[in-house]
């Protein structure tokens, strides 16, 4: 196979800054995105990953113009990968409904699908579904569906590398941990305990098919720091934001580099 680089962004999340400060406006989010593509060029990655949370406020026609104006005019050189965050699908950012859904699709396409890059194949999950799928009982059952598919129709077990991308990540220390807040990763007060990660009831169902594929990353964002967890040869990668860190860690994205048998990675700070 060709050796090949690409880049995860997280939560770029436009307009969050504003929110933050109590000021109006998205020029920091515009700076960061502008110096990110800037050095984008000097990478040239094969594809870019947004691990969700394009935006602040789903909907909102400021934050979506500055995501098109930068990452999706980028996309017309190269290709960009968008990965729904509960900030871009959730009604009030956190449960997706029927209409939210159906605006994000309409705005940026799937939220779960698969490409391959390669004779590498890579899967975008929608963890927003996992995380809250209350409203779209039919739609959840369908990921899953085809999650496992994907994993056995693409015979992935010719693929060099399986790797998939979501928002949440599965988990922050391993698979079989409860849903309570660690105390390094407390949730926001307004948030139910385990805010950070996928509930391990909607968990465990797609950790046992990834280990049944031999999946070995998983990249998300959505802790606006950056992490590595692993469980049994699981590796779960959070990038920091690439807007508003919640952190120690600065903006920033992550480059990762695949030749054959070997996918390694580094977060670039802005």
């Amino acid at each position: 196979m060709a050796k090949f680089n690409f880049i995860q962004i997280a939560d770029p999340q436009v307009g969050m800054f504003a929110r933050a400060s109590g000021m109006e406006g998205v020029d920091q989010e515009r700076k960061n995105l502008e110096t990110a593509l800037r050095q984008f060029q000097k990478i040239d990655p094969a594809f870019v990953v947004v691990c969700g949370d394009m935006v602040d406020t789903a909907g909102d026609d400021d934050q979506i113009t500055l995501i098109r104006e930068t990452l999706g005019e980028y996309g017309a050189k190269v290709p960009v990968h968008w990965v729904a965050g509960n900030h871009d699908i959730g009604v009030n950012n956190l449960i997706p409904d029927r209409e939210s859904v159906d605006m994000y699709r309409s705005e940026f396409g799937d939220d779960y699908y698969a490409f391959d890059h390669a004779g590498s194949t890579f899967i975008v999950l929608n963890s927003v579904l996992l995380d809250q799928p209350q409203n779209l009982l039919d739609e959840h059952k369908t990921q899953m569906d085809f999650l496992g598919d994907t994993l056995l129709s693409r015979d992935t077990s010719e693929s060099e590398h399986v790797v998939v991308f979501m928002h949440h990540p599965l988990f922050l220390n391993n698979a079989q941990e409860p849903d309570v807040d660690f105390d390094w990763a407390p949730s926001p007060s307004n948030q139910r305990s385990g805010y950070w990660t996928v509930p391990i009831e909607r968990r465990l169902p797609v950790v046992n098919l990834l280990r049944e594929a031999n999946v070995k990353t998983v990249f998300a964002g959505h802790w606006h720091r950056n992490h590595q967890a692993s469980d049994n040869g699981l590796d779960v990668v959070v990038t920091s934001a690439l807007g508003l860190p919640l952190g120690d860690d600065p903006s920033g994205y992550r480059v990762v580099n695949v030749s054959e048998q070997l996918l390694s990675h580094r977060f670039q700070a802005l």
